[in-house]
């Protein structure tokens, strides 16, 4: 699927050991620290950035708009219609991308429904189900199982919810920036990532041609482009 040459490889040794003492990488099941309002703003996260991740800057600092959405403040909502008007008010004040101010037409507003009650029904909550997520024994089935139980969360969004949880490390976010990246160095790939089939197996080849050679999880990799990203695409590296 994609092929990477011993020049490409050097520029991915050279952006690794430029970068990797200043990056940050989460803590491998850090999530059993964290409460279960904690794992589910992560999961709200998630929905609220497809498209634009700005309005989250803005949620994550507004201590009215966390607590209102707060996993405790839900669970006391009987009905998905208090529970859709809630969501669908935060999500709006914030400027979500593609959130509609109906909360029945709104896609976004639904999917957090949905997600919601998937964690809710579990014994203990977003921690039992992660608890459930953790019990497997491969990333690839982890990151399949977010996949098919939420909505709005697929491969990229899938991913990025494990990896900053610490479930799992063999794993990459093929957002825009990880393209451009790959574009920048020269390395081809497909076009059509979003599909599912595809997505896998580019992942599967940057872990296996990138990452196994250089001694780096997909985690580290994938941080160390993400929060490096502005520097990286500045600079030069050669791949003739």
């Amino acid at each position: 699927m994609i092929d990477v040459t011993e020049k490409q490889l050097e520029s991915f040794r050279a952006i690794i050991d430029r970068f990797q003492a200043k990056s940050q990488f989460p803590k491998p099941n850090n999530w059993q620290q964290l409460s279960n309002n904690e794992i589910w703003l992560h999961i709200v996260a998630q929905v609220m950035v497809v498209g634009r991740s700005s309005p989250y800057e803005k949620f994550i600092g507004n201590d009215e708009l966390k607590k209102e959405i707060s996993y405790e403040s839900l669970l006391k909502l009987e009905s998905d219609y208090e529970l859709a008007e809630t969501i669908n008010h935060v999500l709006i004040s914030v400027g979500t991308r593609y959130a509609q101010h109906n909360p029945n037409r709104c896609l976004k507003t639904q999917a957090l429904v949905h997600n919601f009650r998937q964690v809710s029904k579990e014994a203990g909550g977003p921690l039992g189900f992660l608890n459930k997520i953790s019990n497997f024994q491969k990333d690839k089935d982890r990151i399949q199982f977010v996949i098919e139980s939420f909505k709005f969360i697929k491969n990229k969004g899938a991913r990025d919810l494990l990896m900053e949880l610490g479930i799992v490390k063999d794993a990459i976010a093929l957002d825009v920036r990880m393209q451009n990246i790959l574009g920048k160095l020269e390395v081809t790939y497909p076009k059509d990532i979003s599909k599912t089939r595809i997505y896998n197996q580019v992942e599967a080849d940057i872990l296996l041609k990138i990452c196994k050679p250089l001694g780096v999880s997909g985690v580290e990799l994938d941080r160390i482009l993400y929060q490096n990203y502005n520097e990286i695409m500045n600079s030069t590296y050669s791949v003739k």
